[in-house]
């Protein structure tokens, strides 16, 4: 016969304590049930477990054999159990994250340092691509949730505004706009113009804001990301219409930022996948996330139709308990 998990329980606490009395004590039942459950413990094991020596019992040769293999097993179990108490309350486990270079740079960092302050153990990765390998690596499982600019194609995962801001226009410092404060596409019209491709979501934007002004976009430069356009802009090779994500910040960019004129706004959103649900640590980092971009000077804060912002609503949907059906 082996011996069972109680049993150990009970040959433990016994060593522990030295005293049948305390063991019965520590383990919530009656002193008869431990020397009842020593005597069967004795009888499967098949030899002596405990001897009385100096007022206590004391674990035999034969019992201290394995005693140290028990107690190990039993700091394992605690272990595991406040692993579980740790995941339960989202104090430790990995977020992994798919972000457009802009929002990786300039939406991401803060928030990820003020949640890394709240839970350290939870390790975060961020994956930084475009836009289409984004949506992609999504909808393929391959990371939590995306970060995305939008418009995006039709896809299967859920969208969740996070923060808005209006396109701006750049140019260097000592350029002819410089200080006109607010342009059209037909101010830019004159100059080479710094732009992304019609398959890029701010190219998209940047084409259907240069064709509601009655202006064909003829791109001098193309790139695929607004940093390369704005250290473009910034060696003086042209001017640019960019997301403003990258100049929220306090920098010096060493360029002069205008508004344009029509508006034309680019959000950003999250990426979550259509099934399935997120893991408590990557709701709450989204949360985060979503809490920076309200804070952001210059940006328009997304909520529901209801006040209610979406990500509030995933954090507030209840989870189903294990084994249950949906």
């Amino acid at each position: 016969m082996k011996l069972s998990f109680r049993q150990l329980e009970v040959i433990r606490a016994v060593a522990l304590h030295g005293s049948v009395t305390a063991a019965a004590g520590d383990l919530g039942v009656s002193q008869p049930a431990v020397s009842m459950m020593l005597r069967d413990c004795a009888s499967t094991a098949g030899f002596a477990l405990f001897q009385r020596s100096i007022g206590r019992l004391q674990p035999t040769q034969e019992l201290r054999i394995f005693l140290d293999e028990v107690d190990r097993l039993f700091k394992g179990l605690e272990r595991i159990d406040r692993l579980v108490g740790e995941i339960r309350e989202a104090s430790t486990g990995s977020v992994l994250v798919a972000a457009t270079p802009t929002l990786a740079d300039n939406l991401l960092p803060s928030a990820v340092a003020a949640f890394r302050r709240a839970r350290p153990r939870i390790q975060i990765t961020v994956q930084t691509m475009d836009n289409l390998s984004a949506v992609e690596a999504v909808t393929q499982g391959g990371v939590d949730f995306g970060l995305v600019l939008t418009p995006i194609a039709e896809t299967d995962a859920r969208l969740v505004p996070l923060c808005a801001g209006d396109l701006v226009c750049v140019v260097a410092a000592d350029h002819p706009l410089a200080g006109a404060g607010t342009v059209t596409p037909r101010d830019l019209a004159p100059f080479p113009l710094i732009s992304f491709s019609r398959s890029l979501p701010l190219g998209r934007q940047v084409e259907q804001n240069f064709r509601e002004a009655g202006i064909a976009r003829r791109i001098a430069l193309e790139v695929n990301q607004s940093s390369t356009a704005l250290a473009l802009v910034r060696a003086g090779a042209g001017v640019a219409v960019i997301d403003p994500f990258l100049l929220l910040d306090t920098r010096d960019h060493g360029v002069v930022q205008l508004r344009l004129e029509p508006r034309a706004t680019v959000t950003a959103q999250a990426l979550v996948p259509g099934r399935g649900t997120l893991s408590r640590p990557a709701l709450m980092l989204l949360a985060a996330i979503r809490r920076q971009g309200s804070a952001m000077p210059g940006v328009i804060s997304q909520v529901g139709r209801s006040g209610t912002n979406p990500v509030d609503v995933l954090l507030a949907r209840p989870r189903a308990a294990p084994g249950s059906s949906t």
